[in-house]
Order: C-alpha cells, then sequence, then structure tokens
C-alpha cells in the first residue's frame, strides 16, 4: 500500500543506526524513554546488539550481548523500561530456556548484564515473549512455556522497588493440557476499560491445525470472564465451562494465528477482524462484533477466488499473505477497515456501523513516506521492514520508527546462498496528517 496523497507521512529526521542481519527477517525493536533511545537488533554476525543514544545525541552506544541468532523468525526481540529507568530485555527465544538481560542502574547501557530466570519455573521452553503495563502500572512480562501444540501462557509482574519478578497469576493463563496451545490477538486495552484478549487453538506444529476462535476479557490482567461478564477459572482451556467461542471452525478452515486484531466501534463494543475460508473455501476476511446478550454478529468481506486463495500448512515461520486492519469509526458514523492480499489487492473497506456488510471500497491510503518506501539494496527478493516505536514519543505530531531491508522468513530454514549484504538500519521521525493512534495501527497491521 504504498500510493502517495497530499496527506502522505513526512520524515522529519533519519538516523543510521548500524549494519544489520538480512539474511531472513525477525522482528528488531524500537524504544524511546524521556532520556534515552533504544535499538535492539542482531548485527551482520547475528549477535545481539543494544544500540542506544541520549535524546539530544546523534551519537549511538554499542553493547553486543552474549546470545545469537540462527535462521528462526520467531526470535524476535522485545524490550520495556521500568519505573526506575531500567531497561528489560528478552530476546532469541523459541522453546529454548529463558533469554533475559536486564539493567542494573537506571539509564546506564553499562549495566546490562545477563540474568539466568525470573522465577525458576516453567522457564524451560520460552517463545512469544511481551512486556506490557499493567493497569497500576507495574511491567508484566508474558510467554509461552511450551512448544506449539502443547503449551501454556505464563504471566509474571515486576517489583521494581525489590527488583523481583513473582507470578502475576499462579495459574497459567491458558492451558493446552498437553494437547494444543493458544495463539493469541492481545491483550488489546480497550476503551471500555477491559483488556480484550481473543485466541485460535493449535493442536500441533501445523499451522493448519488451528481451530475454534475463542474470546475474554479482563479489566486487571488477573480476573477474567467472558463476553456476557461470567468469572472464568484458570487456566483456561479449550473446554473450560463459560469460555466464549466466537467460531467453531475446524481444522484446515483457514484460521491463521499471523491474521487477526481487535478493533472497536464508536459504542466501545469489541469487533474482531480476521481470515478463514467462507463455505466453498475461498479466502475472506470477516469481521465480528460480540454481543453478550445474544447472537454475534459475522460478516465476510473480500472477493479472493477460490482458486487463489491463501493456503497454508506445515510447521516454521510463514509469509503473510494477507492483512487485515483493526476496525475503527470515523467521523461520518462508519467503520474503516483495511486489507490486503498480497500481490492480488489492497484497500478499505467502509462498513456500516449497524449491520457490519461493506459500503464502499476505497483505495489504499497513502500511509508511507515515498524516499522510505524505496529499496535501498537491489537483492532479489529483499523486503522492506518497518516497525513503531515501543515507546512513546512527547511530540504530539511525530514518532518514531525502526527501518532495515532483508529476506522474507523461511519456515525458520536457511535461505540458500548467495545472501544479501547487511542492510542498513535506520530510526526515522515522522510526522504524519493522520493521528499517531490510526499510523499505528496501519504499522500493526502490515500495512508499511
Amino acid at each position: 500500500m504504498n500510493t502517495q496523497g497530499t496527506d502522505s507521512p513526512e520524515v522529519i529526521e533519519q538516523l543510521t543506526v548500524g549494519a544489520a542481519w538480512s539474511g531472513h527477517k525477525v522482528n528488531y525493536c524500537l524504544l524511546t524513554t524521556p532520556v534515552r533511545q533504544y535499538v535492539g537488533y542482531y548485527d551482520p554476525n547475528r549477535q545481539l546488539v543494544i544500540a542506544s543514544r541520549p535524546l539530544n545525541s546523534q551519537t549511538w552506544d554499542y553493547h553486543t550481548l552474549n546470545t545469537a541468532v540462527g535462521w528462526d523468525s520467531h526470535n524476535t526481540i522485545q524490550m520495556f523500561c521500568d519505573s526506575a529507568g531500567c531497561l528489560h530485555i528478552a530476546a532469541n527465544m523459541h522453546a529454548v530456556p529463558l533469554i533475559y538481560f536486564r539493567m542494573e542502574r537506571p539509564h546506564d547501557p553499562d549495566s546490562i548484564v545477563r540474568l539466568p530466570s525470573l522465577i525458576g519455573n516453567c522457564e524451560e521452553k520460552c517463545t512469544y515473549p511481551r512486556f506490557l503495563s499493567a493497569p497500576d502500572g507495574r511491567m508484566i512480562f508474558h510467554y509461552r512455556n511450551g512448544v506449539s501444540g502443547c503449551g501454556n501462557e505464563i504471566y509474571d509482574v515486576y517489583d521494581a522497588d525489590t527488583r523481583t519478578w513473582s507470578r502475576l497469576i499462579e495459574q497459567p493463563l491458558t492451558s493446552g493440557r498437553g494437547q494444543m496451545n493458544a495463539y493469541f490477538f492481545g491483550p488489546v486495552s480497550g476503551p471500555d476499560g477491559f483488556f480484550h484478549l481473543a485466541w485460535v487453538w493449535r493442536d500441533s506444529g501445523d499451522c493448519s491445525t488451528n481451530h475454534d476462535l475463542c474470546y475474554a476479557r479482563s479489566r486487571d490482567l488477573v480476573h477474567w470472564e467472558n463476553v456476557s461478564g461470567t468469572h472464568l477459572s484458570l487456566p483456561m482451556t479449550s473446554d473450560s465451562s463459560g469460555i466464549t467461542v466466537l467460531s467453531t471452525s475446524p481444522r484446515n478452515s483457514g484460521l491463521i494465528n499471523m491474521c487477526g486484531n481487535i478493533g472497536f466501534d464508536a459504542s466501545k463494543q469489541p469487533i474482531l477482524s480476521f481470515h478463514r475460508y467462507d463455505e466453498n473455501g475461498a479466502s475472506r476476511i470477516y469481521t465480528l462484533r460480540l454481543n453478550p446478550n445474544g447472537k454475534h454478529q459475522l460478516v465476510s468481506h473480500g472477493n479472493l477466488p477460490l482458486n487463489d486463495r491463501w493456503e497454508f500448512s506445515g510447521s516454521g515461520s510463514i509469509r503473510q499473505m494477507v492483512f487485515c486492519s483493526p476496525v475503527r469509526p470515523l467521523a461520518d458514523g462508519s467503520l474503516l477497515l483495511e486489507y490486503e492480499f498480497v500481490d492480488r489487492e489492497a484497500g478499505c473497506w467502509k462498513l456500516d456501523p449497524k449491520t457490519l456488510e461493506t459500503m464502499e471500497t476505497l483505495p489504499p491510503r497513502a500511509v508511507c513516506p515515498s524516499e522510505l518506501s524505496q529499496m535501498e539494496q537491489k537483492f532479489p527478493g529483499l523486503i522492506r521492514n518497518w516497525l513503531p516505536d515501543s515507546g512513546i514519543s512527547d511530540e504530539p505530531e511525530t514518532e518514531w520508527y525502526l527501518r532495515w531491508e532483508s529476506l522474507p522468513a523461511n519456515r525458520d530454514r536457511p535461505h540458500s546462498p548467495p545472501l544479501p549484504s547487511p542492510t542498513r538500519l535506520s530510526v526515522c521521525k515522522i510526522r504524519f496528517s493522520c493521528t499517531k493512534h490510526e499510523f499505528r495501527l496501519k504499522i500493526k497491521s502490515g500495512k508499511i
């Protein structure tokens, strides 16, 4: 989606961080704090590097940490700054023991050390690390312990005063009971005061075995309930009493964990957008509005023919071929859903706020500055990667983004040589005419 218009974002500043690994796609991380800006990435030798700079300086400090990525595109980098100003880093994990680093002195990259554990149990097969803030401001860390098809979701919480971790909830949030595991959309903090969470169950490492789209919500990430407000016992399992099942889709039905979002209408009701095959087996994007008092509202969108549907199966990191944004309300009362069927079509659907039916199909919106949409390397097959800041800019109309180029994911296997040269990793300060929230939704939906 690179069509340009008068509302196209503008590049205010672009700073080169350094040379980075480009042999396969793996998500790096940018975190801007009031004091320093941090970038986590894998260098040309695949070593984990934390680059940082004071916000009033263009000079980077570099700290190489003792872990190196292989070919696994699951091995993302996650960073968070606690209330004391100390950086926390989790990276390079796919069903391996916890890999975690912490800054021992506030805002001091020289004090980063590796710690062997947080609590000491349920840390032997970690994947999908993520930091987030609890409603009371405490730092939460959650991850899957186990493997695809057999894993539990663990939530820990950090005490910045004692510098210790403990379980946020004593039970895992979800458990596959040794038969499956949950893949999540969220949790998303909604305008109604709830954290909203949706997930699909998967029975094995084969991504075609996703099934049964489910939902729960919480005000504090500790106590969970279904869409009607009924309390849910933890861990949540595939047959837990009271779980809200939004779709009873079986295996091989087109449910995929990488294509799902939670948005909200003008009445603050959650609406899910996700990919699934229709009754004829064709790829469709669906919107589903939750109804606590009756039948959920489910509507399909798009016209991709059956013989051109997104086929996926097997294990490893696959290339995402369908994108859909979270639904959001517009000023005229309609709802906007941005979409892309890669290499086929892309655009925006205006949805009726009552029926969710498509009212109008609009062209793709201009969301990427033209000078950043051009590839810097000419190596065949390279893709442009673009990630939002994990922190918050203090300037109302600007925000930082991370840009680099690489080959795409290859099911966690090596690409055949030759490989591209190391990429230029840069941070880009952007001014845009839409709100920062709108622009972030485009990034998160994969549109840039």
